[in-house]
Protein backbone atom coordinates (compact mmCIF):
# COMPACT_ATOMS: atom_id res chain seq x y z
CA UNK A 1 0.00 0.00 0.00
CA UNK A 2 1.18 3.08 -0.63
CA UNK A 3 1.68 6.07 1.52
CA UNK A 4 -0.82 8.04 0.33
CA UNK A 5 -3.50 5.08 0.68
CA UNK A 6 -2.64 4.50 4.39
CA UNK A 7 -3.32 8.40 5.17
CA UNK A 8 -6.86 8.25 3.17
CA UNK A 9 -7.79 4.86 5.39
CA UNK A 10 -6.95 6.87 8.49
CA UNK A 11 -9.23 9.72 7.48
CA UNK A 12 -12.13 7.13 6.53
CA UNK A 13 -11.52 4.75 9.46
CA UNK A 14 -9.68 5.39 12.10
CA UNK A 15 -12.66 7.41 14.23
CA UNK A 16 -11.54 7.83 17.61
CA UNK A 17 -7.65 8.85 16.19
CA UNK A 18 -5.87 5.79 17.62
CA UNK A 19 -3.44 6.68 15.46
CA UNK A 20 -2.31 9.87 17.89
CA UNK A 21 -3.01 7.61 20.68
CA UNK A 22 -0.38 5.36 19.74
CA UNK A 23 1.63 8.19 19.01
CA UNK A 24 1.25 9.05 22.82
CA UNK A 25 2.88 5.59 24.30
CA UNK A 26 5.92 7.68 25.54
CA UNK A 27 3.81 10.08 27.17
CA UNK A 28 1.75 7.47 28.57
CA UNK A 29 4.45 6.09 30.05
CA UNK A 30 5.96 9.25 31.84
CA UNK A 31 2.35 9.81 33.23
CA UNK A 32 2.10 6.23 34.57
CA UNK A 33 5.29 6.56 35.99
CA UNK A 34 4.70 10.30 37.52
CA UNK A 35 1.57 8.60 38.90
CA UNK A 36 3.10 5.26 40.46
CA UNK A 37 5.73 7.60 42.09
CA UNK A 38 2.71 9.66 43.60
CA UNK A 39 0.08 7.57 45.17
CA UNK A 40 0.33 7.64 48.96
CA UNK A 41 1.47 3.99 50.18
CA UNK A 42 3.05 5.07 53.51
CA UNK A 43 1.17 2.74 55.35
CA UNK A 44 2.18 -1.06 53.63
CA UNK A 45 5.07 -2.51 54.92
CA UNK A 46 6.26 -3.60 51.70
CA UNK A 47 8.76 -6.02 53.54
CA UNK A 48 6.06 -7.57 55.36
CA UNK A 49 3.83 -8.73 52.46
CA UNK A 50 4.04 -12.55 51.15
CA UNK A 51 2.40 -11.81 47.81
CA UNK A 52 0.98 -9.51 45.55
CA UNK A 53 -2.38 -10.01 43.37
CA UNK A 54 -3.12 -7.42 40.80
CA UNK A 55 -7.15 -8.10 39.54
CA UNK A 56 -8.27 -7.09 36.58
CA UNK A 57 -9.88 -7.93 32.95
CA UNK A 58 -9.54 -7.23 29.81
CA UNK A 59 -7.01 -4.31 28.52
CA UNK A 60 -7.01 -3.26 32.91
CA UNK A 61 -5.36 -6.45 32.96
CA UNK A 62 -2.42 -6.63 30.53
CA UNK A 63 -0.14 -4.57 32.52
CA UNK A 64 -0.58 -7.16 35.55
CA UNK A 65 1.02 -9.54 33.04
CA UNK A 66 3.83 -7.08 31.49
CA UNK A 67 4.21 -6.81 35.51
CA UNK A 68 4.14 -10.72 36.50
CA UNK A 69 6.24 -12.10 33.50
CA UNK A 70 9.07 -8.86 33.54
CA UNK A 71 9.46 -9.69 37.63
CA UNK A 72 9.60 -13.32 37.81
CA UNK A 73 13.24 -13.70 38.20
CA UNK A 74 13.48 -10.25 39.85
CA UNK A 75 10.73 -9.96 42.45
CA UNK A 76 11.35 -11.20 45.96
CA UNK A 77 8.07 -12.42 46.42
CA UNK A 78 5.44 -14.31 43.87
CA UNK A 79 3.12 -11.89 41.92
CA UNK A 80 -0.37 -13.62 40.31
CA UNK A 81 -2.70 -11.54 37.99
CA UNK A 82 -6.12 -12.57 38.77
CA UNK A 83 -9.42 -12.03 36.20
CA UNK A 84 -12.85 -12.74 37.88
CA UNK A 85 -15.17 -11.69 40.71
CA UNK A 86 -13.52 -13.76 43.33
CA UNK A 87 -10.27 -13.96 45.02
CA UNK A 88 -7.88 -17.11 45.03
CA UNK A 89 -7.49 -18.73 49.09
CA UNK A 90 -4.51 -17.58 49.50
CA UNK A 91 -5.28 -13.62 49.82
CA UNK A 92 -5.21 -12.34 53.48
CA UNK A 93 -3.53 -9.73 55.28
CA UNK A 94 0.22 -10.07 53.87
CA UNK A 95 -1.33 -9.77 50.60
CA UNK A 96 -1.37 -6.44 48.41
CA UNK A 97 -4.20 -6.27 46.17
CA UNK A 98 -3.68 -4.40 43.21
CA UNK A 99 -7.37 -3.72 41.60
CA UNK A 100 -6.70 -2.31 37.85
CA UNK A 101 -9.48 -0.84 36.15
CA UNK A 102 -9.80 1.77 33.50
CA UNK A 103 -12.69 2.98 33.40
CA UNK A 104 -13.35 2.10 37.26
CA UNK A 105 -17.11 0.02 36.39
CA UNK A 106 -15.71 -3.18 35.50
CA UNK A 107 -17.73 -5.54 37.57
CA UNK A 108 -15.10 -8.19 38.11
CA UNK A 109 -12.85 -6.02 39.69
CA UNK A 110 -15.14 -4.15 41.71
CA UNK A 111 -16.16 -7.23 43.03
CA UNK A 112 -12.83 -8.51 43.32
CA UNK A 113 -11.77 -5.21 45.44
CA UNK A 114 -14.47 -6.09 48.13
CA UNK A 115 -13.16 -9.23 48.75
CA UNK A 116 -9.88 -8.04 49.64
CA UNK A 117 -11.22 -5.27 51.22
CA UNK A 118 -13.18 -7.84 53.51
CA UNK A 119 -10.32 -10.00 54.03
CA UNK A 120 -8.34 -6.83 55.22
CA UNK A 121 -6.00 -7.15 52.42
CA UNK A 122 -3.93 -3.91 51.62
CA UNK A 123 -5.08 -2.45 48.54
CA UNK A 124 -4.15 0.14 46.31
CA UNK A 125 -6.36 0.71 43.21
CA UNK A 126 -5.22 2.17 39.33
CA UNK A 127 -8.26 3.74 37.72
CA UNK A 128 -9.25 7.11 35.74
CA UNK A 129 -12.91 6.89 38.13
CA UNK A 130 -15.94 5.69 38.39
CA UNK A 131 -17.27 3.31 41.01
CA UNK A 132 -14.22 2.05 41.85
CA UNK A 133 -12.64 5.46 42.79
CA UNK A 134 -15.65 6.42 44.91
CA UNK A 135 -15.28 3.17 46.51
CA UNK A 136 -11.37 4.10 47.15
CA UNK A 137 -11.96 7.03 48.50
CA UNK A 138 -14.60 6.23 51.02
CA UNK A 139 -12.28 3.44 52.56
CA UNK A 140 -9.45 5.83 52.59
CA UNK A 141 -7.45 3.25 49.96
CA UNK A 142 -4.53 5.02 48.08
CA UNK A 143 -5.69 5.54 44.42
CA UNK A 144 -3.25 6.08 41.41
CA UNK A 145 -5.54 7.82 38.87
CA UNK A 146 -5.22 8.08 35.51
CA UNK A 147 -6.38 10.01 32.56
CA UNK A 148 -9.41 8.93 31.15
CA UNK A 149 -11.19 8.78 28.06
CA UNK A 150 -9.63 6.16 25.89
CA UNK A 151 -10.06 2.34 25.37
CA UNK A 152 -8.31 0.14 27.87
CA UNK A 153 -6.30 -1.31 25.38
CA UNK A 154 -4.82 1.99 24.09
CA UNK A 155 -4.12 2.85 27.53
CA UNK A 156 -1.39 0.51 28.34
CA UNK A 157 1.59 2.90 29.65
CA UNK A 158 -1.23 4.35 31.87
CA UNK A 159 -2.15 1.09 33.36
CA UNK A 160 1.18 -0.70 33.42
CA UNK A 161 3.78 1.77 34.64
CA UNK A 162 2.06 2.60 37.96
CA UNK A 163 1.91 -0.99 38.47
CA UNK A 164 5.65 -1.24 38.34
CA UNK A 165 6.31 2.05 40.42
CA UNK A 166 4.46 0.77 43.01
CA UNK A 167 6.23 -2.36 43.25
CA UNK A 168 9.52 -1.28 43.21
CA UNK A 169 8.62 1.64 45.84
CA UNK A 170 7.49 -1.18 47.91
CA UNK A 171 10.56 -3.04 47.14
CA UNK A 172 8.60 -6.15 45.79
CA UNK A 173 11.37 -5.98 43.15
CA UNK A 174 14.16 -3.93 41.97
CA UNK A 175 14.76 -1.11 39.76
CA UNK A 176 17.67 1.17 38.00
CA UNK A 177 16.34 3.93 36.43
CA UNK A 178 19.07 3.27 33.66
CA UNK A 179 16.32 0.19 32.99
CA UNK A 180 13.20 3.20 33.17
CA UNK A 181 15.41 5.46 30.64
CA UNK A 182 15.71 2.83 28.36
CA UNK A 183 12.03 1.52 28.22
CA UNK A 184 11.24 5.30 27.86
CA UNK A 185 14.00 5.82 24.64
CA UNK A 186 12.86 2.62 22.92
CA UNK A 187 9.27 3.85 23.13
CA UNK A 188 10.13 7.50 21.79
CA UNK A 189 12.60 5.49 18.40
CA UNK A 190 10.09 2.64 18.01
CA UNK A 191 7.27 5.03 18.12
CA UNK A 192 8.78 7.56 15.86
CA UNK A 193 9.65 3.90 13.31
CA UNK A 194 6.35 3.27 13.09
CA UNK A 195 4.00 5.96 13.36
CA UNK A 196 5.68 7.10 9.64
CA UNK A 197 3.24 5.43 6.88
CA UNK A 198 5.11 7.40 4.19
CA UNK A 199 8.51 5.03 5.33
CA UNK A 200 8.46 2.16 2.79
CA UNK A 201 10.93 0.49 5.01
CA UNK A 202 8.18 0.67 7.90
CA UNK A 203 8.36 -2.68 9.92
CA UNK A 204 5.05 -2.61 11.08
CA UNK A 205 2.87 -1.80 8.55
CA UNK A 206 5.52 -4.62 5.97
CA UNK A 207 3.94 -7.30 8.95
CA UNK A 208 0.64 -5.68 8.49
CA UNK A 209 0.61 -6.54 4.90
CA UNK A 210 1.85 -9.86 5.66
CA UNK A 211 -0.75 -11.14 7.74
CA UNK A 212 -3.61 -9.28 5.87
CA UNK A 213 -5.83 -12.69 5.09
CA UNK A 214 -4.07 -15.08 7.93
CA UNK A 215 -4.89 -16.84 10.73
CA UNK A 216 -1.59 -15.14 12.95
CA UNK A 217 -0.18 -17.93 15.46
CA UNK A 218 2.38 -16.68 17.40
CA UNK A 219 4.96 -18.58 19.21
CA UNK A 220 8.06 -17.58 21.84
CA UNK A 221 9.18 -18.42 24.80
CA UNK A 222 7.37 -18.64 28.01
CA UNK A 223 9.76 -16.85 29.81
CA UNK A 224 10.10 -13.18 29.23
CA UNK A 225 7.62 -13.25 26.55
CA UNK A 226 4.58 -15.09 27.38
CA UNK A 227 2.58 -11.29 28.01
CA UNK A 228 3.84 -10.02 24.97
CA UNK A 229 2.15 -12.88 22.87
CA UNK A 230 -0.84 -12.41 24.91
CA UNK A 231 -0.75 -8.36 23.70
CA UNK A 232 -0.13 -9.11 20.07
CA UNK A 233 -2.90 -11.74 19.97
CA UNK A 234 -5.89 -9.14 21.83
CA UNK A 235 -4.67 -5.85 20.12
CA UNK A 236 -4.81 -7.87 16.49
CA UNK A 237 -8.13 -9.33 17.60
CA UNK A 238 -9.42 -6.03 19.49
CA UNK A 239 -7.78 -4.00 16.96
CA UNK A 240 -8.33 -5.94 13.89
CA UNK A 241 -11.26 -8.00 14.40
CA UNK A 242 -9.38 -10.93 13.50
CA UNK A 243 -8.94 -13.87 15.57
CA UNK A 244 -5.51 -14.67 16.58
CA UNK A 245 -3.45 -17.67 18.44
CA UNK A 246 -0.60 -18.40 20.04
CA UNK A 247 1.50 -20.50 23.02
CA UNK A 248 4.68 -20.42 24.52
CA UNK A 249 7.71 -23.00 24.53
CA UNK A 250 8.63 -25.47 25.90
CA UNK A 251 4.91 -25.96 26.19
CA UNK A 252 4.25 -25.81 22.88
CA UNK A 253 6.17 -28.94 21.97
CA UNK A 254 4.50 -31.50 24.36
CA UNK A 255 1.13 -31.32 22.48
CA UNK A 256 0.27 -28.63 19.90
CA UNK A 257 2.58 -29.04 17.46
CA UNK A 258 1.44 -32.38 16.54
CA UNK A 259 -1.63 -30.80 15.45
CA UNK A 260 0.48 -29.43 12.87
CA UNK A 261 -0.39 -32.41 10.57
CA UNK A 262 -3.61 -32.51 9.60
CA UNK A 263 -6.15 -30.42 7.45
CA UNK A 264 -3.32 -28.89 5.21
CA UNK A 265 -5.32 -26.48 3.37
CA UNK A 266 -6.27 -24.69 6.87
CA UNK A 267 -2.91 -24.59 7.62
CA UNK A 268 -1.72 -22.56 4.66
CA UNK A 269 -3.73 -19.77 6.15
CA UNK A 270 -1.66 -19.30 9.09
CA UNK A 271 0.99 -17.12 9.49
CA UNK A 272 3.31 -17.95 12.21
CA UNK A 273 4.36 -15.27 14.28
CA UNK A 274 7.61 -16.11 15.96
CA UNK A 275 9.46 -13.74 18.57
CA UNK A 276 12.92 -13.66 19.97
CA UNK A 277 14.52 -12.10 22.62
CA UNK A 278 18.01 -11.92 23.11
CA UNK A 279 18.04 -14.10 26.46
CA UNK A 280 16.17 -16.80 25.13
CA UNK A 281 18.13 -19.80 27.09
CA UNK A 282 20.43 -21.91 24.39
CA UNK A 283 17.58 -24.77 24.29
CA UNK A 284 14.28 -22.74 23.80
CA UNK A 285 16.65 -21.29 20.86
CA UNK A 286 17.23 -24.74 19.39
CA UNK A 287 13.67 -25.65 20.14
CA UNK A 288 12.25 -22.86 18.20
CA UNK A 289 14.58 -23.00 15.29
CA UNK A 290 13.90 -26.83 15.01
CA UNK A 291 9.75 -25.72 15.38
CA UNK A 292 10.06 -23.51 12.76
CA UNK A 293 11.57 -26.43 10.51
CA UNK A 294 9.01 -28.58 10.85
CA UNK A 295 6.14 -26.14 10.57
CA UNK A 296 7.60 -24.18 7.77
CA UNK A 297 6.24 -26.66 4.65
CA UNK A 298 2.88 -26.62 5.84
CA UNK A 299 2.18 -23.07 7.00
CA UNK A 300 1.11 -19.80 4.87
CA UNK A 301 4.01 -17.72 6.35
CA UNK A 302 6.64 -17.24 8.82
CA UNK A 303 7.77 -14.26 10.24
CA UNK A 304 10.42 -13.91 12.69
CA UNK A 305 11.14 -10.64 15.09
CA UNK A 306 13.85 -10.35 17.12
CA UNK A 307 13.89 -7.92 20.00
CA UNK A 308 18.27 -7.23 21.17
CA UNK A 309 17.83 -4.18 23.48
CA UNK A 310 20.20 -4.62 25.90
CA UNK A 311 17.27 -3.97 29.08
CA UNK A 312 15.05 -6.54 29.38
CA UNK A 313 12.12 -3.49 30.08
CA UNK A 314 12.98 -2.08 26.45
CA UNK A 315 12.69 -5.34 24.54
CA UNK A 316 8.86 -6.21 26.36
CA UNK A 317 7.53 -2.93 25.48
CA UNK A 318 9.78 -2.34 22.05
CA UNK A 319 7.59 -5.83 20.93
CA UNK A 320 4.42 -4.64 22.75
CA UNK A 321 4.97 -1.11 20.80
CA UNK A 322 5.30 -3.19 17.44
CA UNK A 323 2.70 -5.40 18.17
CA UNK A 324 -0.03 -2.15 18.92
CA UNK A 325 1.35 -0.73 15.75
CA UNK A 326 0.94 -3.74 13.08
CA UNK A 327 -2.85 -4.47 14.40
CA UNK A 328 -3.74 -0.73 14.08
CA UNK A 329 -2.15 -0.62 10.30
CA UNK A 330 -3.69 -4.49 9.78
CA UNK A 331 -6.83 -2.42 10.99
CA UNK A 332 -6.25 0.02 8.31
CA UNK A 333 -4.88 -2.28 5.43
CA UNK A 334 -8.79 -4.31 5.82
CA UNK A 335 -11.18 -1.29 6.02
CA UNK A 336 -11.90 -1.84 9.41
CA UNK A 337 -12.20 1.55 12.20
CA UNK A 338 -10.26 -0.30 14.96
CA UNK A 339 -12.26 1.34 17.70
CA UNK A 340 -15.07 -0.38 17.96
CA UNK A 341 -15.66 -3.84 19.92
CA UNK A 342 -19.49 -4.70 19.26
CA UNK A 343 -19.51 -8.12 20.19
CA UNK A 344 -18.26 -7.03 23.84
CA UNK A 345 -20.29 -4.65 23.38
CA UNK A 346 -23.47 -7.13 22.81
CA UNK A 347 -22.58 -9.39 25.25
CA UNK A 348 -22.32 -6.64 28.19
CA UNK A 349 -25.94 -5.48 26.81
CA UNK A 350 -27.04 -9.17 27.15
CA UNK A 351 -25.60 -9.80 30.63
CA UNK A 352 -27.39 -6.46 31.73
CA UNK A 353 -30.91 -7.14 30.34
Amino acid sequence: MSSYDYAQCISVHDSHDMYSVLCDYPGQAKTGMDVGNTVNLSHIDGRALANVVVCGMGGSAIGGDVLRVHAESRARIPIHVHRGYTLPGFVGTDTLVIVVSYSGNTEESIAAFEEAFRRRAHCVVVTSGGSLLKRAEAENIPAAIIPGGLAPRCALGYLFFPLLMIAARLDVLDLEQSALQACLRTLETCTQEYADYTDPENKAITIAQRLCGQLPVLYGAQAGLEAVLLRWRCQIEENAKMLAYGNVLPEMNHNEIVGWEQNRDLLKRIAVIALHDRDDPPQIRRRLAVTLDIIRPLAGDILEIHADEEQPLARIFGLICLGDWVSFYLAMSSGVDPYPIVNIDRLKAALSG
